[in-house]
């Protein structure tokens, strides 16, 4: 896997981005500037990183995190683990979960890797938790399911 830097990033919307990932290409893209902050850069980087994660880890963990943020939203939860996630998260509406479209599945896929670089990167990296904007419960609960799923487990990316 490579670390690239590049400027003027954008996401598959045309939107500014920090960060880009390539899986086929095993590459992650970020921005230069992200190198000035340190916790930014940590927190970013390990956010793309498990966007490797997420494809390795299999439908059966996938559908587990899915069932898990359905619960979330079916409670009234508000507040994600990132901004990737959250705007995402804004824009779902009940038919995009109950099919499970391209917009359900792809901010499954943000929260995940937003939850993921919190849980291993909070304490690592000095709290790197600067976008997270759930409740202490959603916090203990979704670490608690990184816990059940991937403890003592190498990630290979």
């Amino acid at each position: 896997m490579g670390i690239q830097y590049r400027r003027d990033l954008r996401d598959t919307a045309g939107n500014p981005a920090h960060a880009a990932t390539s899986i086929p290409e095993r590459v992650i893209i970020l921005d230069p500037e992200l190198k000035k902050t340190r916790r930014e850069h940590n927190r970013i980087l390990l956010h793309e990183c498990f966007h490797f994660v997420w494809v390795r880890s299999g439908n059966p963990v996938r559908r587990s995190w899915e069932e898990h943020l359905r619960h979330e939203l079916e409670s009234g939860a508000r507040g994600e683990a990132g901004w990737s996630a959250e705007w995402r998260k804004k824009e779902l509406s009940a038919t995009d979960v109950e099919e499970r479209t391209r917009r359900w599945r792809d901010y499954c896929c943000e929260s995940f890797c937003d939850t993921g670089a919190w849980v291993y990167g909070a304490s690592a990296y000095g709290g790197c938790d600067t976008e997270n904007t759930l409740g202490v419960a959603r916090r203990k609960a979704r670490a608690a399911w990184f816990l059940a799923n991937f403890d003592g487990k190498t990630f290979r990316i």
